[in-house]
């Protein structure tokens, strides 16, 4: 599949894969919503959303040039994002002031294999992207989110030998705080965007 350029006209083959990814992306956070219920993990909820956002940057380079309904979808979508931080935070406390016991054994094989789909997700971003995208973006995105992602994987392995619960809660939190400026960034963008009629 070649990188869509900004003076190539949009397929429908590019807005059903696009609403397949919006679908699956959503679909995939319920799923690791309920694991982290199962398991007493909330890093597996806070893996979720860092695929969700990545989904929402590779969407965004996807496909170009921007339409309308594309910075509405930006809007809804980070604003959504916002919501999943605020509740991943909100969890996050109510385990750490119960003191709820995390299944480590359970919770470790779904986010190794969580941590899988976003070095995918991270090499589709490096096939899509091109010479256009910024470099900080194109940072972000390759590099920042898979070593954000190995390091949830990395705390929970640490929670399953030394027994500290805690820790799981208290980098949950920190990942929903940073994961939050990002799609604040993504709604910010979105808003202005539509504001200044760029489509």
């Amino acid at each position: 599949m070649q990188p869509i350029l900004p003076t190539q006209p949009i397929a429908w083959s590019s807005y059903f894969l696009v609403t397949v990814f919006f679908l699956a992306s959503f679909l995939l956070i319920l799923v690791q919503w309920q694991f982290s219920q199962l398991t007493g993990s909330v890093l597996i909820f806070g893996q979720g959303i860092l695929q969700l956002v990545l989904t929402l940057i590779l969407i965004l380079r996807w496909v170009q040039p921007a339409r309308k309904w594309q910075l509405l979808a930006q809007f809804f979508h980070s604003f959504f994002i916002i919501l999943l931080c605020g509740l991943l935070i909100s969890e996050s406390y109510i385990r750490w002031q119960e003191g709820i016991t995390v299944l480590t054994n359970e919770a470790l094989p779904i986010l190794l294999l969580s941590f899988g789909g976003l070095l995918l997700l991270s090499r589709l971003f490096v096939h899509l992207s091109d010479g256009h995208f910024s470099q900080l973006g194109h940072r972000i995105a390759c590099f920042a989110f898979p070593w954000l992602s190995g390091g949830l994987t990395v705390v929970l392995f640490i929670t399953h030998f030394t027994g500290w619960f805690w820790l799981d809660n208290l980098v949950a939190g920190i990942t929903a705080c940073l994961l939050g400026l990002v799609a604040l960034f993504f709604l910010l963008d979105g808003y202005w965007n539509i504001l200044e009629a760029k489509v």
